[in-house]
């Protein structure tokens, strides 16, 4: 930077308005690139928006694709006390009979009385506080192992009654053999019990110190033998077969059973119409919504001539004035964009066409109730009856799933959903060349807009440089001129006082 000293000669000239004068070509150029890196910047979290959205709805082409969207199953029990049940798509539409005769248990003990009761035939004397073990119970003292099995997991717990029971609950809790511990101090008793079930789930404490065996049954007044802490499987019939489960929750065929008591029930499978017309419903406003935010880019209006404001014009304008601007200079950035252009007609196709491997007289959308408006709505789709749809499904349970999640080697094989999941990826690669996968350039090295805005930005770098280096010139000759000026002035006083 110069070091600027006019003014000294009197000359009255305002430098800094002059050379403001002169570097307002370059400052212009500058500008420009400002405003040529913003619209890019505008139009690539355009693309973002694009991106987003189409990624959105190529998740839910993607659930259309499964048979438990559009082949949902309604599953009811004749009677819910003995068991409520629940089935995939892929259960046979058939009733079962299920006879229950004994549910799966676990192990569950409880203290026989309060922890801290004497009795008369009890010999335990106890404490009341209980902050320690040995606090508690009268006469207990140092540390001693419990060893816990159930089935075939163990653990041995180090008992250390300088601690309060509470620590014991905790060891036993994180010990990681599905064995729950608690203690409720307004009762005084000590729970214990399995979270898992099954014949094979077991509370054995065989292993653990005597002083250990000697705590669990004589302070917490637990129920020790082995052979009484066992659980059992649930036995039932169904469809006539008998059959056990270590749980009370399982599935068998597509149908989950969740039994919850003795008795006999019927569970009856069969298609949800229902819920596939809603599900219908739910794509074509998906998809309505989609096309329209891709139409609306592509249909957008360009105002060519409202350009990025600069700094210097927003200080000139109210915040209203600048919000107003930029509305109109971000539009349009995506106006006839050959990348939307194609995904929209490449959308439409693919829920027009028919699927070309169905035979009957269900083969495509348009068979089912479901068209397009006129021209200007751009292929909006409508179920503005669904009366075709329901008499589809009664004929055919399973046609939406036909339509919609068909496999196929080629595209006029395949199901709506298929199609578009395949060519909505089509589109998105196409952005991310394009634009990158997110609005910003951060981590995006390698997209056209990336690059570009990166480029700008080294232009803009270079060219300020040339501009301070450009200034610093103008300055340094008005400098000049100023001492110049000022010792011609210093000789004519010198002069004149010479003369007089």
């Amino acid at each position: 930077m110069a070091t600027r000293t006019y003014g000294l000669s009197g000359s009255g000239l305002d430098v800094d308005q002059l050379v403001k004068d002169l570097m307002k070509a370059q400052r212009a150029r500058y500008d420009s690139l400002v405003q040529k890196k913003t619209q890019v910047e505008w139009k690539k979290a355009d693309y973002n928006t694009m991106y987003t959205g189409i990624n959105d709805f190529r998740n839910t082409a993607f659930n259309y694709k499964m048979s438990s969207t559009v082949a949902p199953k309604q599953t009811t029990s004749s009677n819910e006390t003995v068991a409520k049940a629940t089935a995939v798509a892929d259960a046979a539409n058939i009733s079962h009979s299920l006879n229950v005769t004994q549910l799966a248990k676990g192990v569950t003990l409880t203290s026989a009385g309060s922890d801290n009761t004497t009795t008369t035939d009890d010999t335990i004397t106890t404490g009341a506080a209980k902050d320690t073990l040995a606090n508690q119970f009268t006469g207990l003292n140092g540390t001693f192992k419990i060893k816990i099995t159930n089935g075939s997991s163990s653990k041995e717990i180090s008992v250390d009654t300088s601690q309060s029971i509470y620590q014991v609950v905790s060891d036993i809790n994180s010990a990681g053999i599905n064995v729950r511990a608690s203690y409720d101090t307004t009762l005084d008793r000590f729970f214990l019990s399995t979270t898992n079930t099954g014949a094979s789930t077991t509370l054995d404490f065989t292993g653990s110190d005597p002083a250990g065996m000697s705590f669990l049954q004589d302070n917490l007044k637990l129920n020790v033998n082995p052979v009484d802490n066992k659980g059992q499987d649930a036995k039932f019939t169904l469809d006539n077969a008998m059959v056990t489960q270590s749980t009370n929750t399982f599935t068998i065929s597509g149908v989950t059973y969740n039994l919850q008591g003795e008795g006999i029930t019927t569970v009856t499978v069969k298609p949800d119409n229902d819920k596939t017309i809603a599900n219908v419903k739910a794509f074509i406003e998906a998809y309505n919504n989609t096309l329209s935010k891709i139409n609306s880019e592509l249909t957008e209006d360009r105002y060519k001539a409202y350009l990025p404001l600069t700094a210097d014009q927003k200080k000139a304008m109210s915040e209203a004035e600048v919000t107003a601007w930029e509305a109109k200079a971000k539009s349009g950035s995506l106006r006839r964009n050959p990348t939307l252009q194609d995904a929209v007609m490449k959308m439409r196709s693919a829920v027009y066409s028919p699927v070309s491997g169905l035979t009957g007289k269900y083969t495509s959308l348009s068979n089912l109730g479901i068209t397009t408006g006129d021209y200007s709505e751009n292929g909006k789709l409508h179920l503005d009856d669904d009366t075709k749809l329901k008499k589809a499904l009664e004929e055919d349970p399973d046609i939406i799933n036909k339509l919609f999640a068909t496999s196929g080697d080629t595209s006029s094989k395949q199901g709506i959903a298929v199609r578009l999941y395949d060519t909505l990826k089509t589109t998105m690669d196409k952005i991310g060349v394009e634009a990158g996968y997110s609005a910003g350039i951060s981590g995006d090295t390698k997209s056209t807009l990336a690059n570009l805005i990166r480029d700008y930005d080294k232009q803009m770098i270079t060219l300020n440089d040339r501009i301070n280096d450009t200034e610093d010139r103008y300055y340094n000759k008005f400098n000049a001129m100023e001492t110049a000026l000022s010792k011609l002035t210093q000789q004519s006083s010198w002069l004149s006082s010479q003369l007089g």
